[in-house]
């Protein structure tokens, strides 16, 4: 397996991937801060790893190669935002190709062990948001 440095932003983020491509639930799974948040596409809020862990399993079922643009990182203490563009390409297992693209907004916290996790993960940005919401 490569060697990650998960106390970096970047590859804390470049390990999340890794176990994406590579179909690793538990990997992915440990990315994420026990009091994470996930925001799927439709803009709901899977809370907690168990609820995580569901869309862990579809998406790391797919092993997906993601890759990413240059990321914009804000970082204060022990908090990071990370927004990025990214590409996600493979095969659905019926054989037809699948590619998205999308723009992530997320939240991550250092942990004790100096390893940066998810706090809030959400890889859809302001897709989530919905015209017919203007106020």
């Amino acid at each position: 397996m490569q060697d990650f440095n998960r106390k970096t932003e970047a590859g804390a983020v470049a390990y999340f991937r890794y176990c994406i491509k590579n179909g690793d639930v538990a990997g992915a799974l440990s990315c994420f801060h026990p009091d994470a948040v996930y925001i799927d596409r439709e803009g709901r809020e899977l809370r907690g790893l168990d609820q995580i862990a569901l869309a862990m399993n579809e998406i790391c079922r797919l092993q997906l190669d993601i890759q990413g643009e240059t990321p914009h990182v804000t970082v204060v203490n022990d908090v990071a935002m990370w927004l990025d563009h990214w590409e996600m390409t493979g095969k659905a297992p019926d054989g037809h190709l699948i590619e998205m693209k999308g723009h992530t907004s997320c939240i991550m916290k250092r942990n004790e062990d100096g390893e940066w996790l998810w706090l809030v993960d959400n890889p859809f940005g302001a897709a989530i948001l919905k015209n017919d919401n203007m106020v």
